[in-house]
C-alpha cells in the first residue's frame, strides 16, 4: 500500500516530492534547528523524514 502511495505521488508530482529542496525557512518553524535525532518536531526534519520515506519506497 505504501508503494502504490509514493509512487503516485512520484507520478504526480514529480522529483519534487523525493528530491526537491527544502526551503530554508522550515528550519525555524517548531522546535529549533537541530539533528533529526535532538529535534524531530522541526519543520525541516519533518520534510526530510517525507521525503526520505518516499524515496526509500519508490523503485
Amino acid at each position: 500500500m505504501d508503494r502504490l502511495l509514493c509512487r503516485s505521488l512520484f507520478a504526480l508530482l514529480g522529483h519534487r516530492t523525493c528530491c526537491g529542496r527544502i526551503p530554508e525557512w522550515t528550519a525555524h518553524v517548531g522546535q529549533t534547528w537541530d539533528t533529526y535525532d535532538v529535534a524531530p518536531w522541526n519543520l525541516y526534519n519533518i520534510i526530510w523524514c517525507c521525503q526520505n520515506w518516499i524515496r526509500g519506497r519508490v523503485d
